[in-house]
C-alpha cells in the first residue's frame, strides 16, 4: 500500500508514531499490527481513562470513526489529533495500517 504525500504527513501528525515492527511506544502507542488488534491493548503504553473505557477492536469502522475525529469517538482522549476529514485519505491510511503486520489483511 502506497500512500500519498499528504498522507504520509497526517500519519506523521499523529504524534511521530513508531510503525515498525517491534516499535517503541512514545507519546502514543506503536502502531505495528493495530489493525485488529483490541483498544487499548499495547503493552507498556498509559492509555486514557477514555481510552481504555473504549473497547472493542480496531477493525476498519472503529478506525474510520477515530480518524475522523478522536475526540468525538472516544470521549477523554488524550489525543490531539484533529482528525482526516476526507473519506478517501481515511481509507488509505486504514489500508496501510491493515498492511503494517505480520498478517496483513484487506480492510472491510
Amino acid at each position: 500500500v502506497s500512500l500519498s504525500p499528504l498522507e504520509v504527513n497526517l500519519l506523521r501528525e499523529t504524534h511521530g508514531r513508531d510503525f515498525a515492527k517491534d516499535g517503541a511506544n512514545k507519546i502514543g502507542p506503536h502502531l505495528w499490527g493495530v489493525y485488529n488488534r483490541n483498544v487499548a491493548s499495547a503493552a507498556g503504553f498509559n492509555y486514557s481513562a477514555g481510552m481504555k473505557a473504549h473497547g472493542g477492536k480496531w477493525d476498519a469502522a472503529a478506525l474510520n470513526n477515530f480518524l475522523w475525529s478522536p475526540s468525538k469517538t472516544v470521549k477523554g482522549t488524550m489525543m490531539s489529533f484533529a482528525g482526516i476529514t476526507k473519506d478517501q485519505e481515511r481509507a488509505n491510511v486504514i489500508a496501510y495500517l491493515a498492511s503494517q503486520s505480520d498478517s496483513p489483511s484487506k480492510p472491510k
